[in-house]
């Protein structure tokens, strides 16, 4: 984990530049065609300080989750976090980052982490299972994002 605030840190090399990445995360009404867990948000681009709201796949059932969420970081092809009520009084904050390489890949990244009355003891529950979540999430965005740019 990069940030000791951060429960969840994740990070994958994808072989194309920032901007095709963001083009790609950033096609809210393609991420359900690709994404086993992420699948949109209700807005066309997110404005920092603004509510949205995110959709997700429910893991337990057929269905989806729809969560509100508050825009907390946007720098158009950089980065894109939000800030939302989890259980309680406990907030999530979740940002994705994009770093261009000096080999002219991306590195992506994920960063999460809970914030709130017991949270510690929240984050000691989910860092396991939010870990394989976003490390899968990241595979599935490189595979995307290859076989769309990368050309053999």
């Amino acid at each position: 984990m990069e940030n000791e605030n951060n429960v969840v840190f994740t990070k994958i090399e994808i072989q194309a530049t920032p901007e095709q990445v963001w083009n790609v995360l950033t096609d809210w009404n393609m991420l359900k065609e690709w994404s086993s867990s992420f699948i949109g948000i209700s807005v066309s681009k997110p404005v920092k300080g603004e509510k949205f709201v995110s959709y997700f796949k429910n893991p337990l059932s057929s269905g989806n989750i729809a969560l509100e969420h508050i825009c907390t970081e946007y720098e158009e092809g950089v980065k894109f976090g939000w800030s939302g009520d989890i259980i309680g009084k406990i907030k999530d904050h979740h940002v994705y980052s994009l770093e261009p390489t000096p080999s002219g890949t991306t590195l992506f990244k994920q960063e999460d982490g809970l914030h709130g009355p017991h949270s510690k003891f929240f984050n000691f529950l989910a860092e396991h299972k939010m870990t394989a979540m976003y490390k899968r999430f990241n595979k599935e965005l490189k595979i995307r994002v290859e076989s769309i740019y990368l050309k053999y």
